[in-house]
């Protein structure tokens, strides 16, 4: 097959499969089967065989039935009426001397039809000479069960054939035949068995003699009659001779004269096998590329060498252009690799399918290549679509378009076709087609149209031309889909989506969905002759009505249970504004059809995208897969879209089946009430002031303390130094990860200890592994020196009151602290606290938001009750709307909000895109190589932390980073201990994939390992004995240990309680890219994001600008009202409306109402009728939640005359 078209793509294969081998250093056998070969050593070459073990060359003589070849010429040229008739008596005669010497023969043609017609042929060509007995099976004993098993047939034409003791076979019947006369042929019962090569090679059926009749073969793909290839004739005379009866096979081959010495030569002295590489070179390069497997020119050179051609090229030069000289000088063809490689690439980057640095000799594939390499695009073909696809493209133009793609160039128009291709243009295709009929684009947009239309072309020739077109339209329509998907035109998808599947199902977009249904013809044409009959407005019919509309009652029952069945999707949308900027999308997508196995499958498949209403440029597309066992689970969708100005009216989502034509709905979201909140961000200025020295505290304790660390605060806490240690005020200090928030949070713990002695101090952290962390670190670094007690409060540890009493400080999470302040008239230490210090204040938009919400509300209540300040400090990473947030923590003069780029160590940030691939682990498996090449770029010596979603990818990831060490000069790179100090940290490992990875200088830290080989990777990578470390996210909160470059893999996880991947909170991300930087040892810090390419521009955007916090009380308002009626804090409804004016959520309400729900015009914003509506909005809200109490038996709820 090397030497076949095909080839190219058998040595793509190898040469894939043998540099896996070496990458992944497990061990892949590669077997090679073929008929004898001339040059079987280069193959062997090829194949990395071990030429002493692993190599065994049988000739003919091996053969267990030796074989007899005839060659016969007729006159006549090839396939004119006289050869044809020659050929014709000369296989009858060569049939009729083998059935005189008793033997059965199969005559192998080289179509369908030709099998029949041969047969008939045959047959009467015997009554002619008279001897029809040859071929009667009436005498065989097993012919009356054959005749008996003949009748269950389904073709009459068999049916016929049998008693004439003839039989055909060929892929297009049915398999139920083609055994049928398998099993006949090989009782003896046929003697005769004409058929086509794909019995030669499918089905292991031997005859004591073989006749190939002609060996004129037409090629779709080239458009004309070619040759049989000798690979074929081999396969053929391979079935000739049955090794338990006969002694010698025989084998005949009947062609013209001219081709005569052809096949003698190349049947009895073999040419030399040759590779094809070189003609798909260019695609495969693509195709490589896209893989991620070659990302440079040495790459390529050295991939090149692992191809047959790179062997040929070697022992035979001259035949692909090379000097003897050249071979002399650089015998392992480095330059002509090169310089192959090079071209191809130049030519690739021409069709905009790549990146080619020249200077730095990088390939980087583009979208374009990927949906190429995809869908098997030739790149000619993309080169003529750069230049046609339009974004408002009619199907027309898109005909046109297909039929100018580089796979159909070989499509010849003919003579003999001239009045046939005259008649379906004319007759029975839709769209017109420009000038004649006879260029190739003109045929292919013809047949292609027939295709669809359902027209059978009478011609052979044209016949088998219509097939090939329509087997590849169907996957380059596919390719252009997603390319204008790419392009995000939403008018060009539509067309493109809807011809694709009109390819597929051969129906054209204006007849009746319903014909995708085995439905009547008379049903059929009386729905299309009523003009617009949606599916949808006939799913709101009666049977009887839509039995009236057609004319046929019983019908109208039928097509009711279709419609029942027909797969559509309701979609609703749900718009919340983030900013002015950025619009937060949730679809909530709703199957409106009956599951039917038969019909649906295992799942149906949409294309659900949003697009603009008057330019349909599309914002936002996903492809969204509706499982059988999950039909009836809520079906969420949440991404964000940008908003540009001026605002279009609406826009709409569509839900478009990827199957089914008519299956789509639109739904238009309207944005009359939609708010654009004002993004009041106020950042701090980071002044130049001379960096305090730790005197400034004036507390020769704390001095003590602090000299072992530093002995000067950064310039972050210089400046608001003066306002933590010395004043009472409430601050927000936003700040980024690792810019010396701890030590902030310290010098107000100093003040309130200080000023209020006996007095406690909270810290509430939303996470175990923070609370963990800064239980650690203050109980050995500040409450043991100092004497202070300390007591950890989450659900795994709850000391008892007495020890709570005693405490100077609290760690706690927001939950806990939440149950015991609510009974806080009871709890005197509730009381007694000075100061909370709430960390990571900015996730009250997440889960436990509303708790935060809640503590904050409930502190300020108790001080106003109790006259006893409470002093709040909450630190965040820097917010687009640090003011509000202020506000409602009572900040006045401590308000301090810097940007990202305030680090003591400046970040280097990359956000890399990546392709949406279909399916989560495909996804991160993509992102491996560029983690790889981000180490070796930014970090090749310094550490790397990799944050991966899951405790299986740290595995699947450090596995990945191992195997490409394995193709470096030096494997154990990463390693930076000596062979003694590795054995010894090896075995203290319990963890085998820890073990594994350790070996090569890799460290896995997940909550799955035990807590021993936790601290054994945290140590080894501290102490830089092992260069990277992959990690969950957990390590970003509950550890801090930074490093020069921080991968963060993907941000996507898997939610256990969606049962479906989520995309990780703007807060877990900024706290894996705050561990890029070690303020001791680096001048700059370097982070590198990967995610999907439909969430880059999400990225760029908030990491810049900073994230707005909004509350998310009003989803779980009834949890806590609940809560605070139990404590009676609240004993009526004006109670639970003033316990709402002291949460963040009711700020955010008037300052962003689109975000909570409140439908309130542009003009309303900001004026009293608004306000009015806001009172009213959270009157009803208060309502619903204690109705819905009431109905749950949790509070009672009195007429109001009873209060």
């Amino acid at each position: 097959m090397l030497h076949d078209e095909r080839g190219a793509v058998l040595e793509s294969l190898v040469a894939r499969t043998e540099r896996q081998v070496e990458s992944t250093q497990s061990l892949i056998r590669i077997v090679g089967l073929s008929a004898t070969l001339p040059n079987y050593v280069d193959v062997a070459d090829f194949l990395k065989v071990n030429k002493y073990a692993g190599l065994f060359y049988f000739d003919s003589s091996f053969r267990p039935v030796p074989l007899e070849q005839h060659f016969i010429g007729v006159k006549g040229k090839a396939g004119s009426k006289q050869s044809k008739e020659n050929l014709d008596q000369v296989a009858f005669e060569k049939v009729k001397e083998m059935l005189e010497r008793d033997h059965q023969v199969m005559v192998f043609v080289h179509s369908r039809r030709d099998t029949q017609l041969t047969a008939r042929m045959l047959h009467q060509k015997a009554i002619d000479a008279m001897c029809a007995d040859l071929l009667d099976p009436s005498y065989h004993p097993g012919f009356e069960q054959a005749s008996r098993d003949i009748k269950q047939s389904k073709s009459k034409e068999i049916r016929e054939l049998l008693s004439k003791g003839i039989g055909v076979h060929h892929a297009g019947m049915a398999r139920s035949d083609r055994n049928l006369m398998e099993r006949l042929f090989g009782e003896g019962v046929l003697k005769v068995l004409c058929c086509t090569a794909t019995l030669a090679w499918g089905v292991n059926l031997p005859a004591a003699a073989v006749v190939i009749k002609g060996t004129q073969v037409y090629s779709a793909q080239d458009g004309k009659f070619v040759d049989l290839g000798i690979l074929d004739v081999l396969q053929i005379f391979g079935r000739a001779g049955r090794p338990q009866f006969e002694d010698t096979g025989i084998g005949m081959i009947c062609t013209t004269h001219d081709k005569l010495t052809h096949y003698l030569t190349a049947v009895t002295e073999q040419q030399p096998i040759e590779s094809k590489f070189s003609t798909k070179l260019v695609d495969n390069l693509n195709a490589e590329i896209a893989l991620g497997t070659v990302t440079s020119i040495p790459d390529a050179v050295q991939w090149i060498g692992y191809s047959y051609l790179f062997v040929r090229m070697q022992r035979s030069p001259m035949s692909y252009g090379i000097e003897w000289s050249e071979i002399r000088d650089d015998p392992n063809l480095v330059q002509r690799r090169r310089q192959l490689a090079i071209q191809a690439a130049k030519t690739l980057q021409q069709c905009q399918m790549i990146i080619y640095n020249e200077r730095t000799d990088e390939l980087r594939s583009k979208d374009i290549g990927r949906i190429a390499s995809q869908y098997y695009i030739l790149h000619t073909s993309i080169q003529v679509f750069n230049a046609m696809m339009q974004p408002q493209a009619t199907e027309a133009d898109i005909l046109k378009m297909i039929s100018m793609s580089g796979e159909f160039d070989n499509i010849q128009s003919r003579d003999s076709e001239e009045k046939e291709l005259t008649h379906l243009r004319r007759e029975i295709i839709p769209c017109d087609v420009d000038g004649g009929i006879d260029t190739p684009q003109a045929k292919t947009n013809i047949l292609l149209q027939s295709y669809i239309s359902k027209a059978q072309p009478e011609d052979f020739a044209l016949s088998n031309d219509m097939n090939y077109v329509a087997q590849q339209s169907g996957r380059i329509c596919r390719a252009l889909f997603m390319l204008a998907l790419n392009r995000r035109w939403g008018h060009q998808c539509l067309v493109l989506l809807t011809l694709a599947k009109s390819i597929e199902k051969r129906i054209w977009p204006y007849q009746h969905p319903l014909h995708q249904f085995d439905l009547a013809k008379s049903v059929l044409n009386q729905l299309d002759a009523k003009e617009n009959l949606t599916i949808e407005t006939m799913k709101d019919m009666e049977p009887a009505e839509i039995g009236g509309l057609i004319h046929n009652q019983s019908a109208g029952k039928n097509i009711a249970k279709i419609l029942n069945n027909f797969p559509t999707v309701h979609v609703e949308a749900e718009i919340a504004p983030l900013n002015r900027d950025v619009l937060r999308i949730k679809l909530f997508v709703i199957p409106d059809f009956r599951w039917h196995d038969q019909i649906h499958g295992t799942s149906e498949s949409f294309y659900i995208w949003v697009e603009n209403s008057e330019t349909s440029e599309i914002y936002h597309h996903e492809f969204f897969i509706l499982n059988r066992r999950k039909l009836h689970d809520d079906h969420e969708l949440n991404f964000t879209i940008p908003l540009s100005d001026p605002l279009p009216s609406q826009i709409h989502v569509r839900a478009v089946s990827d199957r089914w034509l008519g299956a789509e709905t639109v739904t238009p979201v309207s944005f009359q009430h939609l708010i654009r909140p004002d993004t009041e961000s106020v950042y701090t200025d980071l002044l130049n002031l001379q960096p305090l020295p730790i005197s400034a505290l004036k507390n020769p304790a704390l001095e003590e303390l602090y000299a072992k660390r530093f002995e000067f605060f950064n310039p972050m806490q210089t400046q608001i130094f003066h306002t933590l240690y010395h004043t009472p005020a409430n601050v927000l200090l936003g700040s980024p990860t690792g810019s010396g928030k701890t030590v902030a949070a310290e010098l107000a713990m100093w003040w309130a200890f200080r000023e209020r002695p006996k007095s406690k101090v909270v810290y509430i952290a939303p996470m175990k592994a923070l609370v963990r962390e800064r239980v650690k670190d203050w109980g050995v670094r500040l409450a043991r020196p100092l004497g202070l007690k300390l007591v950890e409060l989450t659900g795994d540890n709850t000391p008892d009151t007495r020890t709570i009493q005693d405490a100077d400080i609290i760690i706690t999470t927001p939950e806990k602290w939440d149950g015991i302040s609510r009974s806080w008239q009871t709890r005197g230490y509730v009381r007694q606290v000075s100061l909370v210090i709430i960390d990571e204040i900015h996730l009250l938009a997440g889960d436990r938001g509303p708790i935060l919400e809640i503590i904050v509300s409930r502190m300020n209540y108790i001080a106003s009750s109790t006259k006893n300040a409470v002093r709040l400090l909450g630190m965040s990473t820097a917010c687009a709307n640090a003011t509000d947030l202020g506000n409602w923590l009572g900040v006045k003069e401590g308000l301090f909000n810097f940007k990202h780029s305030v680090r003591p160590v400046p970040l280097e940030l990359y956000i890399d895109g990546f392709p949406e691939v279909r399916g989560f682990c495909p996804l991160m498996q993509s992102m491996n190589r560029p983690t790889f090449l981000a180490v070796k770029n930014h970090s090749p010596d310094k550490p790397v932390i990799v944050f991966v979603p899951s405790r299986r990818q740290t595995r699947l990831t450090a596995k990945d980073l191992i195997n490409f060490c394995g193709m470096e000069d030096n494997p154990r790179r990463f390693l930076h201990m000596d062979e003694d100090d590795l054995q010894l940290n090896l075995a203290r490992v319990k963890d085998d994939a820890l073990k594994e990875a350790i070996n090569f200088g890799i460290g896995l830290h997940h909550a799955g390992l035990v807590e021993s080989d936790r601290q054994l990777a945290e140590e080894l990578f501290l102490n830089n004995k092992i260069q990277i470390l992959v990690a969950t996210s957990t390590l970003a909160w509950g550890v801090n240990l930074p490093a020069h470059l921080v991968v963060v893999k993907g941000t996507q996880f898997f939610d256990a309680k969606i049962e479906a991947y989520k995309d990780m909170d703007l807060t877990d991300v900024l706290q894996m890219l705050g561990r890029a930087g070690r303020p001791q040892f680096d001048n700059s810090g370097v982070a590198r994001i990967f995610t999907q390419d439909s969430k880059k521009d999400f990225y760029k955007h908030f990491l810049h600008t900073g994230f707005p916090v909004e509350s998310s009380l009003h989803t779980v308002l009834d949890n806590h009202l609940c809560a605070e009626v139990s404590a009676e804090t609240i004993v009526t409804k004006q109670d639970a409306l003033d316990y709402l004016t002291w949460t963040f959520f009711f700020r955010r309400l008037h300052k962003n109402p689109s975000y909570y729900g409140l439908e309130i015009s542009a003009e309303e914003h900001n004026s009293i009728a608004a306000q009015q509506l806001a009172n009213e909005y959270m009157i009803e809200m208060v309502s619903k939640s204690l109705n819905e109490l009431a109905d749950s038996k949790c509070v009672e709820v009195f007429p109001q005359w009873r209060r």
